[in-house]
């Protein structure tokens, strides 16, 4: 990653080229006949992963940390330090089945695989000294986040061209030492294999923080991978523990975001565990769908 500083725009900026290794299914303004990478969609990715690593257990002082580092209108209009450019449009019209794993196909407008683009974060020179933890978020983010449709289960996957991991020990250590500059790691617990990252002490939080990361086993295919995704959450949400409809009250997000990546030529289910101290965590049912979900993945319990 290099930094870079303009004198002219008196901006810091440091640039992420990306590259998708599934389809992406990104509503742009004509979602029933084109996708198209969006940068709302990124930031609001990049938000929620942000909040994933605040222990913050009072709303309205989460909500104000947040606005100070992306902005906001709650109260009074507030700028974000930092801004998001892209180098180039990108856009799909191909249609690829979001449910693989089903005898039906459900096609929708879609980036394709292997579709490239660049993200570049830039902030004033006043701000200069804030763009290394922007930085180090924004990485968090490519380690473990998918973004679009279907994004918690495969889809969207994008892999920074400067993540070239060798094995999977060398992707722990780089999600490892990623949580340590941002000053997040004493929470955590790590391994080699298997569960790469665990909380250490029970969750507190209304709202989603990070629990675990685990990895499971590789595929010749990023396809395949995102099929075994599928094929887990029907298998293993029977009961609606994993994620669920309810009704008129909307959907119950899953706890477990599923994304892919590629490490030393296969490609790899990479499962992250993001909750908040609601009680339903606690139940047998929870842990032994969430275990066989893991299962189905190729993970080892």
């Amino acid at each position: 990653m290099a930094y870079q500083e303009s004198g002219v725009t008196a901006v810091a900026q440091s640039s992420y080229p990306l590259v998708l290794l599934t389809p992406a299914a990104i509503h742009g303004a004509d979602p029933r006949e084109k996708a198209e990478f969006r940068l709302p969609s990124l930031r609001g990715v990049w938000r929620y992963w942000w909040r994933t690593l605040q222990d913050e257990p009072h709303h309205e002082k989460l909500l104000a940390k947040e606005e100070e580092w992306f902005g906001g209108t709650r109260k009074t209009k507030q700028q974000s330090p930092v801004h998001l450019t892209l180098a180039r449009a990108m856009e799909g019209t191909m249609r690829e089945n979001i449910l693989p794993h089903r005898t039906s196909p459900t096609l929708v407008p879609a980036l394709p695989a292997g579709g490239e683009v660049t993200v570049t974060l830039s902030v004033r020179k006043r701000h200069q000294e804030r763009l290394a933890q922007y930085d180090w978020h924004f990485q968090y983010m490519l380690h473990l986040a998918s973004f679009g449709q279907r994004s918690r289960r495969g889809f969207g996957a994008v892999q920074w061209t400067e993540h070239q991991w060798d094995h999977v020990e060398e992707y722990g250590e780089s999600l490892r030492m990623t949580l340590e500059r941002i000053g997040a790691a004493d929470a955590f617990s790590f391994a080699e294999r298997g569960c790469l990252v665990a909380r250490r002490e029970d969750i507190a939080t209304p709202h989603p923080v990070l629990s675990a990361v685990w990895v499971g086993e590789g595929k010749e295919s990023a396809a395949e991978v995102v099929k075994a995704f599928g094929r887990a959450s029907h298998e293993a949400n029977r009961y609606g523990s994993l994620g669920y409809m309810r009704g008129k009250e909307g959907k119950l997000s899953s706890p477990l975001w599923c994304t892919v990546r590629k490490i030393g030529g296969r490609y790899y289910p990479i499962v992250t565990e993001v909750r908040n101290h609601d009680s339903r965590y606690s139940e047998p049912r929870y842990e032994r769908d969430r275990n066989r979900f893991l299962e189905i993945v190729g993970v080892r319990i």
